[in-house]
């Protein structure tokens, strides 16, 4: 079975079971310029990692690199960049008074999801329109529909689910990053950021799925 065959499966089962307003987004990070899969144009706007999300999910396939990418925080985050000194020493966000002093936003700083091995570009498309093996899914839901994936993996694990989230970096950090640097699943109530910017409603959260974790996914989904 092709990818983009496995992708309209995993796409048809999961708009089966889970509410959702718009596609899973399928996205892959790529190390060279050569690694880039064909049939995909540079996307032709600055604007955060969170607003392609966005974009893809409402229908639009492309890639970008690090020059489309207008939050540097998300785009450290991604591993397009080394993270700005100001947010990974916790400054920024103590300036914005998110924090109560500085060594506490330092503390949650060190704990954020970050990929390291910095790639050349990123690779965004719907779900089902997606011919590659995505690193990354990302799930737009309310919360119900996270109430059916947590069932779909218990299910398979018998394991209580742990999220890790803080309110920041939301669909770079948590459900990007932190799959992908695990191996695992994510669930993330969103950020500022991605709310303002790429209308996640205040209804809405989001799930990161890993390569490793989508097909236990399904399979619970499917069993459920």
């Amino acid at each position: 079975m092709s990818n983009l065959e496995k992708n309209k499966k995993y796409c048809e089962i999961i708009e089966s079971k889970v509410k959702l307003d718009a596609k899973p987004v399928a996205m892959k990070l790529i190390k060279t310029e050569e690694d880039l899969p064909e049939g995909y144009d540079l996307i032709d706007e600055k604007i955060r990692h969170c607003e392609m999300v966005r974009k893809a999910s409402l229908g639009s396939k492309f890639y970008s690199n690090i020059d489309q990418q207008m939050c540097l925080g998300g785009a450290g985050a991604i591993g397009l960049r080394d993270m700005p000194e100001k947010l990974a020493n916790g400054e920024k966000y103590f300036s914005l008074g998110r924090f109560k002093d500085l060594e506490t936003a330092k503390n949650l700083t060190d704990k954020l999801s970050i990929i390291k091995d910095i790639s050349w570009g990123i690779v965004y498309a719907p779900l089902d329109e997606a011919d590659f093996e995505a690193d990354i899914i990302q799930i737009i839901t309310e919360p119900v529909g996270g109430m059916l994936l947590a069932q779909s993996i218990v299910y398979e694990t018998g394991e209580k689910i742990t999220p890790s989230f803080a309110g920041i970096q939301s669909l770079c950090g948590d459900a990007f990053a932190n799959p992908y640097l695990a191996d695992g699943i994510n669930f993330t109530l969103g950020c500022d950021g991605s709310r303002k910017a790429a209308d996640i409603k205040d209804n809405e959260m989001t799930v990161g799925i890993s390569k490793a974790k989508i097909e236990e996914v399904i399979e619970g989904l499917k069993s459920i």
